[in-house]
């Protein structure tokens, strides 16, 4: 039986902001972050990532563009700062507001390859979206056998797509899900890893795990003023190991973009 574990996404980011300070050096890679609209959540998680690059050693541009940009204008923008010799990196905060999937899709392929650091064009890239960095680093720490039955649920969105492709890569079998998944209570249960990223609130109620499953909450939602996640704190509780929200992925997430980073200047 696995020992009963709260895992502290705060501390161990940390850990991995400091290793990328020692790799940065005196360099100071610059990396620059478009933001468009005043959404107060994406402006929240852009000063957040601005505090950890200046942690670990690197200069970080947010430029702010009105709502209501046009999607020409918008991806003009991007081929313009991405042309720039000085940034080693450029990205958008999503979700862009005002645009749909397919549009955001479109604005997010003017990103260089080369200066993806957030890995939204990860399929050309072969750059790891940060979240899914993230997760996969988690399982490492926590020292997760693969031969465990993963499930996935979100399995075709932004970073469940992404995460299923990499945990296929180390040889997982990995059962993806949605929240339409028929019989998505059984299909969960099975699990002895649990991994969402669905971004709806008290999706897998405590019902729906086994006692001592393995649970990586990566969902985002707002309730009462308070982050949650896609797990109820009864699901957290019945949980071996549990990364948890907020605290858990979040910050992973962050000092992860770092290690991109200093990968694409190629330190």
């Amino acid at each position: 039986m696995i020992e009963k574990m709260y895992f502290d996404g705060r501390s161990f980011a940390r850990e991995i902001e400091e290793g990328v300070r020692l790799r940065v050096g005196n360099s100071r890679p610059k990396v620059l972050s478009i933001l468009v609209g005043d959404d107060p959540a994406s402006a929240l998680y852009s000063r957040l990532k601005k505090e950890a690059a200046g942690r670990c050693g690197i200069d970080f541009e947010i430029q702010k563009i009105d709502l209501g940009v046009s999607i020409q204008d918008l991806k003009a923008r991007i081929v313009e700062v991405g042309s720039r010799e000085d940034l080693v990196g450029v990205m958008v905060q999503m979700p862009i507001p005002g645009l749909d999937r397919e549009s955001q899709k479109e604005v997010v392929a003017a990103i260089p390859l080369a200066k993806d650091v957030d890995g939204l064009r990860w399929e050309k890239s072969g750059i790891q979206p940060a979240t899914v960095r993230a997760i996969m680093t988690i399982l490492e720490k926590i020292k997760v056998s693969w031969q465990e039955k993963f499930v996935v649920v979100g399995d075709r969105g932004s970073v469940g797509k992404p995460l299923v492709y990499e945990l296929t890569k180390r040889g997982v079998v990995v059962r993806g899900a949605n929240r339409e998944t028929p019989d998505l209570t059984g299909l969960v249960r099975g699990g002895e890893v649990v991994i969402s990223c669905v971004g709806r609130a008290g999706l897998i109620t405590k019902e729906m795990v086994k006692n001592n499953v393995i649970l990586i909450d990566v969902g985002n939602s707002k309730v009462g003023g308070k982050v949650v996640g896609d797990m109820t704190k009864e699901t957290y509780a019945k949980a071996a190991i549990s990364v948890e929200v907020p605290g858990g992925v979040g910050p992973v997430t962050i000092a992860s973009l770092m290690q991109n980073v200093v990968e694409c200047a190629g330190y």
